[in-house]
Order: C-alpha cells, then sequence, then structure tokens
C-alpha cells in the first residue's frame, strides 16, 4: 500500500523543556493550577543562557579592544577606578598604603610597590599583589 499521507489539517509542534524544575503553566500565563501544591517552581523571569552570555562578554572585550586601538583613554568601570591609577596618583604603596620609599620597583605587569614591601610580599605569595600576575621575581627598580 504504501507510505501515508499527513493529513493536512494537523500541525505537529514540539517544545524542548531546558528547565525541568520551572511551572511551565505558571511561566507561560501567571497562573497555575496547582497552587501552592505545586512541585514546581513559579518563576516568569528570564534568564541568558551560557551562549548568550558569552556573545555579550566577547561584544565588549571586542568594544574595548577598539577602543584602545584609536587611543581613547579607557573610562571608569562601575566597579572602581583601577588600583594602578588610584596609587600613581597620590603615589602610595598599594600594599602598605603609604607614601613611596626609596627605591620604587616595578613588576612585569608595571604595578609600582616599595622595595621592602614588594620583597615581603614575594616572600609569602609570589604573585603581583595587585592584579594577581605572576612576578617571576623579577622587580626592576623606577627611574624617575
Amino acid at each position: 500500500t504504501g507510505p501515508l499521507r499527513a493529513p493536512a489539517n494537523l500541525r505537529v509542534t514540539s517544545r524542548f523543556d531546558y528547565q525541568q524544575d520551572i511551572c511551565k503553566d505558571y511561566k507561560e500565563t501567571g497562573f497555575c493550577g496547582f497552587g501552592d501544591n505545586c512541585i514546581y517552581l513559579h518563576d516568569r523571569g528570564n534568564y541568558k543562557t551560557g551562549w548568550e552570555l558569552e556573545r555579550e562578554w566577547e561584544e565588549r572585550q571586542r568594544e574595548r579592544a577598539a577602543a584602545l586601538g584609536k587611543g581613547e583613554k579607557r573610562e571608569a568601570a562601575s566597579d572602581g577606578a583601577d588600583p594602578q591609577d588610584q596609587s600613581e596618583s597620590n603615589n602610595t604603596c598599594p600594599i602598605c598604603k603609604l607614601p613611596f620609599t626609596a627605591p620604587v620597583v616595578k613588576t612585569l605587569c608595571d604595578h609600582r610597590f616599595c622595595q621592602r614591601c614588594a620583597f615581603a610580599h614575594h616572600a609569602k605569595n609570589r604573585r603581583c599583589a595587585v592584579c594577581g600576575a605572576q612576578t617571576r621575581g623579577v622587580f626592576n627598580t623606577v627611574v624617575k
């Protein structure tokens, strides 16, 4: 007899449930027939998935790279200014929070410290005190 033709008046739809713990009725309509006895979470919020978060992060990185490529000054972030910028503006060591004492040393990541503070911090932790980058024990004397 051969294959059967599908009815023209029926449409098949598929719905993929990526959040099994959310009440679908409540999410779509704002009402759930089970009320307080529903075993699922009543939440109507929209959350971004991993690929959406990654796409936004990559867009921000491209914008920053373009701004740096044009030579624009970095805009102040919402979480505060860069600690290095603060220490350069008022000439204080980010470790001891006091004015720099000679000699002043600089790390590979261009952060400046009092030599005494830098060596004491390096004895405990081999990373930069400001950004956490590896110092590899390199502290160059800053010539003013």
